[in-house]
């Protein structure tokens, strides 16, 4: 013959308080049983992660010299379909103008992509924050993802090694001298 184990010899003893005395066999349950004790079904809600969001946007460089540059990163985002295809220009501009906006953009490529492109466009002053501590709450205020969530921790993003090249490449669009 075989020895139980605790977690048998506990549903042994709660199946035998459950027919003696039911406040006895809850209070058996909550403080020994190793199986959950029913409750009350009660809807269980998504931790929400409080996004905080911003008017302020980023600044182009040589907006005023050269504005047909953030125009052309427009476009080529556009073709390379990592912005949705219903992206008004006037909305992506607003996001570069430096102005107040609630323009929201849906970014459909990997998060990571957005945020290597954000911190090289800092990194070679090709756009400014006049508050540097603001740079991710910015972004996560104006691009949202394809299914048109906001995104969360931007910041804890990693480099996509795969597509450098690439958005290097869109990078070179708003240099003014190319």
């Amino acid at each position: 013959m075989t020895t139980p184990t605790c977690a048998q010899l506990g549903k042994l003893l709660a199946s035998y308080l459950s027919t003696s005395s039911d406040a006895l066999a809850i209070h058996f349950r909550k403080h020994y049983s190793t199986t959950p004790i029913p409750t009350s079904p009660r809807k269980t809600q998504a931790k929400r992660i409080p996004c905080r969001v911003t008017t302020a946007t980023f600044t182009y460089r040589w907006l005023l010299t050269a504005p047909n540059r953030i125009t052309k990163l427009y476009q080529f985002l556009l073709h390379a379909q990592w912005i949705a295809a219903d992206t008004k220009p006037e909305d992506f501009l607003a996001i570069f103008s430096g102005q107040p906006s609630t323009a929201r953009i849906k970014w459909i490529e990997k998060q990571s992509y957005l945020y290597y492109l954000i911190r090289r466009a800092l990194e070679k002053d090709l756009i400014y924050i006049p508050n540097k501590r603001k740079i991710w709450q910015v972004t996560e205020s104006h691009f949202m993802d394809g299914s048109s969530r906001p995104f969360h921790e931007i910041r804890k993003q990693k480099v996509p090694k795969t597509a450098i090249p690439t958005i290097e490449k869109m990078l070179e669009i708003l240099l003014p001298s190319t």
